[in-house]
């Protein structure tokens, strides 16, 4: 292939990398917030897991999503390496005072400790303000 095609094509894949939204500021200061420890009840199942919220888009799965769906992003050392992840589009359970829902997992959370979830906007207000910034639940994955 010559070296003007390659650089043809680059300069116009470049545009289109640059418009895929990065999280943003708010996401990295809400999950980086005090840590708590998260009790693995049984094998797939967490207690006092942290959730945060975060504003999607381009998922780690390869899909877009929108911030009314019930869609989370799982903390990086569960999501795993490789694309698509391992959970990419597994379903888990979250359970916070007697509130249920079901989410999708689309994404990857780079600043979630072991067991945290970064959630949709919209699942989020499913279950709390979004002014409370961080809330903790049991959640499991429905497949195990």
């Amino acid at each position: 292939m010559k070296p003007s095609t390659i650089l043809s094509f680059l300069a116009l894949a470049l545009p289109f990398s640059s418009a895929i939204p990065s999280h943003n500021k708010r996401h990295h200061e809400v999950a980086n917030r005090a840590r708590a420890d998260v009790g693995i009840h049984k094998r797939g199942s967490f207690a006092n897991a942290r959730l945060t919220y975060y504003d999607v888009g381009l998922g780690a799965c390869g899909i877009w999503n929108k911030p009314g769906d019930f869609i989370v992003a799982l903390n990086v050392e569960q999501f795993g390496p490789g694309f698509p992840g391992e959970y990419c589009f597994k379903t888990i359970t979250i359970w916070i005072n007697g509130a249920r829902a079901t989410a999708t997992i689309t994404d990857k959370c780079e600043g979630c400790p072991w067991g945290g979830l970064d959630l949709s906007r919209g699942l989020f207000d499913y279950f709390a303000p979004e002014a409370q910034g961080v809330i903790y639940a049991s959640w499991w994955f429905d497949y195990e």
